[in-house]
């Protein structure tokens, strides 16, 4: 799996996430790879900064519905929305102590439950390496009709 920041030639910023780089050629060439904002399919790799933690604004992944229509992408922000929903209210917010609260119910130190916050990638895989199931989200689709 391979993840690139991307742009549209109207300036959109946004990730594709591919089998590899052939697959993103591929996609590309056959105009699968659209921009979630504008459906724009003239695409490009952005030069990819390192990602920095700073802390509750720490960059996260996004999604694009490749070669999709319109439709299709609106279907995919609904459903995430959902997903966003139901996690804000069956899993409990730990913040900036995911890393540590998610080891401690691994090693029975805290009650079992669901939590959410916000991780660094290398705690999400220090997590992984003592055997911790977790995740990040892409982020909660913003609702066009709330905007001004």
């Amino acid at each position: 799996m391979v993840i690139y920041d991307l742009i549209c030639d109207a300036n959109h910023a946004f990730e594709g996430w591919f089998k590899g780089a052939d697959d993103f050629t591929q996609q590309l060439e056959q105009g699968m790879v659209s921009c979630p904002v504008c459906d724009s399919q003239a695409i490009t790799k952005k030069l990819a900064a390192p990602k920095i933690s700073r802390g509750a604004a720490s960059p996260q992944a996004h999604i694009a519905a490749g070669g999709g229509s319109a439709e299709a992408f609106s279907k995919l922000q609904d459903m995430l929305g959902r997903v966003h929903d139901f996690i804000e209210k069956n899993f409990e917010d730990v913040g900036n102590r995911f890393a540590e609260e998610a080891l401690s119910i691994h090693r029975g130190e805290r009650e079992e439950g669901n939590i959410r916050g916000i991780v660094s990638q290398d705690e999400l895989e220090e997590l992984a390496e003592e055997g911790v199931s977790a995740m990040r989200l892409p982020p909660k689709p913003i609702n066009k009709k709330k905007l001004n």
